[in-house]
């Protein structure tokens, strides 16, 4: 009955694990779906897509994770530690692996690449980690119909790592597997109460000082897409957001 228990509450991540082993597996169905979901893709403009994407990118992750630990400073451990595993694994599995992207493998034509080839491995997304994260971190404690929109979200950056044609259906679910696993771990054992709120408040602010300096990183080193402001605005939002808080607490 355990069992049965477990596998209600965690059915998602239960089917998400099955799918993962069944693409290990056949190395061919991962092709055939990677194609299938890209060439379905197409009905969807290629900026949009790309503006999707930014919501996978860890700074914009970052920027608004610390804009929701405003809000509930008791989830700042959480944040820290639950990304910072995050970052961890998808460093050293991409390594480990060093996994071809598709460009690499499939022949000229059978895809269009809609944004520059990064030079890391396929596996795990990096992308599909950082959104899983921010939607566990964000839809804690929310009533399901609110965390199925944070839910919704990180599925739409998992599909558009698959339009822009630079991550594999597998890459995208064991990335989404490992960013939900790393932050519900941080979320039940990482100081769930918190830390003292002087030192949580120092914490913030060192923080606002990194997404500053994260915002003038971004400014030295244009874009090529338009999408590049979207990374910058909502950088810039809770970044000033972060700072008139703190004048304001400060008082």
């Amino acid at each position: 009955m355990r069992v049965v228990s477990i596998l209600r509450r965690f059915w998602p991540a239960a089917w998400m694990l099955a799918a993962c082993a069944a693409l290990a597996w056949r190395q061919d169905w991962n092709r055939e779906l990677f194609l299938l979901l890209h060439q379905a893709s197409h009905i969807v403009a290629a900026p949009l897509w790309r503006f999707a994407s930014v919501f996978g990118d860890w700074l914009t992750v970052f920027s608004l994770m610390l804009y929701l630990s405003w809000r509930d400073p008791r989830r700042l451990p959480a944040m820290l530690i639950g990304s910072a595993l995050a970052v961890l694994l998808a460093i050293g599995l991409k390594a480990g692996f060093a996994m071809p992207r598709p460009p690499l493998v499939l022949p000229p034509g059978s895809f269009d690449l809609l944004d520059r080839l990064p030079g890391s491995g396929s596996f795990p997304s990096g992308h599909a980690m950082a959104a899983a994260a921010l939607a566990t971190f964000a839809a804690r404690g929310m009533a399901c119909g609110r965390a199925a929109v944070w839910a919704a979200l990180a599925g739409i950056v998992m599909l558009s790592r698959i339009a822009i044609g630079v991550h594999w259906p597998l890459d995208l679910l064991a990335g989404a597997l490992l960013g939900w696993g790393s932050m519900a771990m941080a979320l039940r054992w990482a100081w769930p109460q918190g830390w003292p709120r002087d030192v949580t408040r120092t914490l913030q602010l060192i923080l606002l000082v990194t997404l500053a300096g994260g915002v003038a990183w971004l400014l030295g080193h244009r874009g090529v897409f338009a999408e590049y402001w979207l990374r910058v605005g909502i950088a810039s939002a809770s970044m000033l957001a972060g700072f008139w808080r703190a004048s304001r607490l400060g008082h």
